[in-house]
């Protein structure tokens, strides 16, 4: 059996039968022209005796070479990375569910690496690191731009790996880099467009201005990124800066940089800095739009009151817009709302939409898609949501936890355990990230390495939720009322979608439904989820269920 599978990946069968076919064309041609030419009938004989001695010939060197993308090579030279090529299909995600379809790389792709603080305050890697990310945006408005998102291309920050590496694990053929020295109230801006393919200079420039001036060079820089990569503007202008006060701005990006860090710590200082900047300038947008999706954020990981977690997002959000109507964070995040609470599902859907119209690439607004996609029931669409958020930003632990949840609703539990474990492989210390590879591990059915995950969260109330579900799985019933009342002392407002699940999971079918109530009361957007929810599955045969999912206008699981 061995050798009949070797002779099948070498592809020896396949050579037989392409060469037997050949041979018997030739054989016809030959038998044709030969007697055109009146060659006697030694020639055919002699044209049929080459192909047969070349038969085993071609037998032997298919068993011994490979055709790969790189040419032919001996098989003994193959590296397991040249593979053998296959005709021509659509490609899948690779068995471990870590990377997507790559996208074909064109020369209207770039990533922003981080700018490297020259000052001589170490303190300024924010206003270096908000630069570049500011750059990244600005660039992102740019129609047909594919503009690797931040998570990603700032990842490489301290490794020492030339242009080409990078550009090739992020599928760009342009780097754009430089430096930063801020001294009082001047800065010097040094910023270069790499090319990847030899690593030469396509355009490079030094500012030296005054700080004030900042704004005035983001535009510089981003337009002539976009003249030296031709690309075909979203309108006549190039992409501009939100100008305002530079003790503001400063603010601004210390928030955005804590904001990135997705933890407690972080939201309370983003908030903190976030607040500073518009204290000082009210009207800068950007700075509102960021504090809506960091209080969206804190509710989402029951740091702060759920309703009121929302009730702030959706404020700031409205107030971004206020001053500029075409801000593409706080458009998709209201238009989210409006489906999750069922405010508008039409007008909300306009406003995710037109979020993706004005920054097609930002993952946030790809991975919120993939969410309403599965509330709908159309799981191949959120996977194709997903792959486009992947695809903008490969090393995102948001993107890579946002997939892992549309794998396993997907019944894919493989690929669903393999994203949950890439999210805690980026970022550690990701809230609810030990939760959610748990309930996967429990899903399939292996019982004490989800208990070992559940002990390993970090967010209390996520630990306790977990482990009251997976004690009663392992018929541990005291530890798992232990874990239950535990959680029922926590603050339950937001809540109320886990404590169902916990409910149903223990066949406690009635109190489960009074908290699913209390969730849909409050617009608690884990029950986008429960018509595929297996931790809910005890609560299907009751005659309450379909009712319940068509009030809240979730599908069904098949």
């Amino acid at each position: 059996m061995r050798l009949l599978a070797e002779l099948k990946r070498r592809k020896v069968f396949q050579t037989a039968a392409i060469y037997a076919a050949s041979a018997w064309l030739l054989l016809q041609v030959a038998e044709f022209l030969l007697q055109m030419l009146e060659v006697p009938a030694w020639g055919l004989k002699l044209v049929f005796v080459v192909l047969l001695v070349g038969f085993p010939l071609a037998l032997v060197l298919s068993w011994m070479h490979q055709i790969t993308p790189h040419g032919i090579r001996r098989e003994s030279d193959a590296g397991p990375s040249d593979g053998v090529l296959e005709p021509s299909r659509a490609e899948l995600p690779a068995p471990s569910g870590l990377v997507a379809p790559a996208p074909p790389v064109t020369d209207c792709s770039i990533a922003v690496l981080p700018f490297a603080n020259m000052s001589d305050d170490p303190a300024n890697v924010h206003f270096s690191d908000g630069l570049s990310e500011e750059l990244l945006n600005l660039l992102s408005r740019v129609q047909g731009l594919r503009v690797v998102a931040r998570t990603s291309s700032f990842s490489f920050r301290g490794r020492a790996v030339d242009a080409a590496t990078i550009a090739k694990e992020l599928r760009v053929t342009h780097l754009l880099e430089g430096s930063v020295r801020r001294a009082g109230s001047r800065v010097r801006i040094t910023a270069q467009l790499v090319r990847a393919s030899d690593s030469s200079h396509a355009w490079s420039q030094t500012f030296d201005r005054a700080l004030g001036d900042i704004f005035a060079i983001q535009d510089e820089i981003a337009s002539a990124v976009v003249r030296e990569l031709e690309v075909k503007l979203l309108g006549k202008a190039g992409p501009k800066a939100w100008p305002t006060d530079t003790d503001a701005y400063a603010h601004y990006l210390r928030g955005r940089h804590f904001s990135e860090l997705a933890s407690k710590a972080g939201y309370e200082q983003a908030i903190s800095e976030l607040e500073a900047a518009l204290a000082i300038d009210p009207g800068f947008a950007p700075a509102w739009a960021t504090l809506g999706s960091v209080y969206w954020s804190g509710a989402n990981n029951s740091l702060i009151n759920y309703a009121e977690g929302a009730r702030r997002a959706r404020q700031y959000s409205e107030k971004a817009l206020a001053f500029d109507p075409n801000l593409a964070e706080p458009i998709s995040l209201l238009g989210y709302f409006d489906v999750v609470e069922g405010v508008d599902l039409d007008g909300g859907m306009r406003r995710l939409e037109r979020g993706r119209e004005l920054e097609p690439h930002n993952p946030r607004i790809l991975t919120r898609l993939a969410n309403i996609a599965t509330r709908r029931g159309r799981l191949e669409d959120a996977r194709r949501y997903c792959d486009e958020a992947l695809h903008a930003d490969p090393l995102s632990p948001l993107v890579h936890a946002v997939y892992g949840n549309t794998s396993f609703f997907s019944g894919r539990l493989d690929e669903a355990e393999a994203m949950r474990r890439k999210v805690l492989e980026l970022s550690p210390g990701w809230l609810s990230g030990h939760f959610y590879l748990g309930r996967i591990l429990l899903q399939k059915n292996e019982l004490d390495e989800a208990l070992a995950e559940m002990r390993r969260e970090q967010s209390a109330f996520w630990r306790l939720t977990g482990l009251a579900i997976v004690h009663h799985a392992l018929g541990e019933a005291e530890a798992s009322d232990a874990a239950l009342n535990e959680l029922m002392r926590m603050p339950t407002d937001g809540a109320g979608y886990q404590l169902a699940q916990v409910h149903a999971y223990r066949g406690d079918v009635d109190t489960a439904f009074q908290w699913l109530d209390r969730a849909a009361t409050a617009h608690d957007a884990g029950l986008g989820f429960a018509g595929f929810d297996p931790l809910l599955g005890n609560l299907h045969g009751d005659p309450r269920w379909q009712p319940f999912l068509e009030r809240i206008g979730v599908a069904p699981c098949n």
